[in-house]
């Protein structure tokens, strides 16, 4: 009877000292409840001061809208996609989409991508060439942000090239040597695998414009090897961006643009007159070539209102 009692006395030690324990932690601070995984009622969390000085200059100079993946929970929620960070990568700043992939200019962009997506049922390689009426209004600056955004779609392959080859332009805007490029494959001294350049972007490659030496750029894309080269490269990838000269300086647009399944305009808002837009999109319709639409460059929302309000405008 002795051990039964001082067993039974025991137990009863045991409950208590467990109430009291459970007691004590019902009333502990709400910040010592929160589960390792952070899920709970009320998350309480902990920012370390060096990391809201970061997520602030990161709103100062990215422009943005929304924080994502504050905290290891919130970081293994966030989906795999666009949002994924990019490998370090330096281009040119006026590479918005490489840059500050969640500012407004690459959401507009990205609505430019979709259309182009949306556009292409059929699900065939298309090659487009990224022209406009004159000098900077922004084509080669299209094409490249347009060749990062389209290859955030990670089962497209992509690849930007360079056909402008007085301004070499994408060389300096993706920071990578401009030879040997594809002036070098027409003339026969370097092979496609040799001059086209990987990205961090896996599914995104550079092909620059090289060096014509003694030949003319009229002659070396009126050649029977220019018409390979782009079968070639067209088959290889699903989209291809072709950078090319205006069409007010430069016949070769013509030529290029006839290589190529359709052509984007770009036309620059308050600086390229309307007259001579109208003129480069008759020239090059006249000239049986595509033109499947033209992207306004530095567009505003009220610049929009206005041209669809007032057609009359004659100065862009």
């Amino acid at each position: 009877m002795g051990r039964i009692a001082e067993a039974l006395k025991k137990a009863q030690l045991e409950r208590e000292h467990q109430i009291r324990v459970g007691l004590a932690e019902s009333t502990a601070p709400q910040a010592d409840r929160v589960s390792a995984t952070g899920e709970g009622p009320e998350e309480v969390c902990e920012i370390p001061s060096s990391r809201i000085s970061q997520i602030c200059s990161g709103l100062t100079r990215n422009r943005l809208t929304s924080i994502r993946g504050l905290g290891s929970a919130a970081t293994s929620r966030r989906p795999a996609g666009p949002a994924d960070p990019l490998p370090p990568w330096e281009v040119h700043p006026s590479l918005i989409c490489v840059n500050e992939r969640w500012s407004s200019i690459a959401e507009q962009y990205r609505a430019i991508r979709t259309w182009l997506l949306r556009r292409n049922t059929t699900g065939e390689h298309a090659c487009l060439a990224i022209t406009s009426s004159v000098q900077r209004e922004g084509k080669s600056v299209t094409t490249a942000n347009l060749a990062a955004i389209m290859a955030e779609v990670r089962h497209l392959n992509v690849l930007a090239v360079d056909c402008d080859f007085r301004g070499c332009s994408l060389s300096r805007l993706f920071m990578v040597p401009n030879s040997p490029g594809l002036a070098d494959v027409l003339t026969g001294r370097a092979t496609l695998a040799e001059t086209m350049v990987k990205t961090p972007l896996g599914n995104l490659a550079i092909l620059p414009a090289g060096q014509c030496q003694d030949r003319s750029p009229t002659e070396l894309l009126n050649s029977p090897m220019a018409a390979r080269v782009f079968d070639e490269i067209r088959e290889r990838h699903h989209y291809v961006l072709v950078d090319t000269p205006p069409v007010q300086r430069l016949s070769d647009v013509g030529v290029i643009g006839a290589l190529c399944s359709g052509i984007l305009m770009v036309v620059r808002m308050h600086r390229t007159p309307s007259n001579l837009v109208r003129q480069s999109l008759h020239w090059l319709q006249s000239n049986n070539l595509n033109v499947v639409g033209c992207i306004a460059a530095a567009c505003s929302p009220e610049d929009a209102r206005h041209l669809y309000s007032d057609s009359r405008n004659d100065d862009y």
